[in-house]
């Protein structure tokens, strides 16, 4: 069955959600408790067909997931020439230095204090912060791109699973 790779990755998304589930009704269902006299109540668990249900969802994941792997191996992202698997390594690293920037930029030039024993102390950022906020600019801008780029080959892409 082909997919687009936005497919794959909701379909990944709901196969764990379905297992997340049998492993809640599992847990919820695989005991019982009763009192001494009571007649057993006994529910339809089945803990074979329940651990076989979990192995198909587990192998369906590894499947899609692995075709994922591979299309983003392969597949260039358009305007960065870069594969996706690099461009999404590539991105949190544009966050990450964005992060850092946005720190940066809250600081002043220079800005001064008073000691508690009276002697004012100056601190002078030994960078422009208005300059940092520029980058910012450039770098939000970028992210945005790149964030573009990688949704659209993930819509445009087509993987065998």
């Amino acid at each position: 069955m082909k997919m687009c790779n936005s497919e794959a990755m909701k379909a990944i998304k709901e196969l764990e959600s379905k297992k997340r589930k049998l492993i809640y009704n599992e847990d919820y269902h695989s005991k019982i408790s009763y009192k001494e006299g009571e007649e057993k109540v006994l529910p339809t668990y089945d803990y074979s067909q329940t651990r076989k249900e979990i192995c198909e969802i587990d192998e369906r994941v590894r499947k899609i997931k692995h075709a994922l792997a591979v299309c983003n191996c392969n597949t260039v992202v358009d305007d960065f020439g870069i594969t996706i698997g690099e461009a999404l390594v590539y991105l949190a690293q544009l966050n990450a230095e964005y992060a850092q920037l946005d720190e940066m930029s809250e600081n002043v030039k220079l800005s001064r204090r008073i000691t508690p024993n009276g002697i004012i102390e100056y601190t002078e950022c030994m960078y422009d912060p208005e300059q940092v906020a520029k980058d910012m600019e450039k770098l939000h801008a970028k992210i945005g791109k790149l964030q573009i780029a990688i949704d659209r080959a993930n819509l445009t892409n087509y993987i065998d699973v």
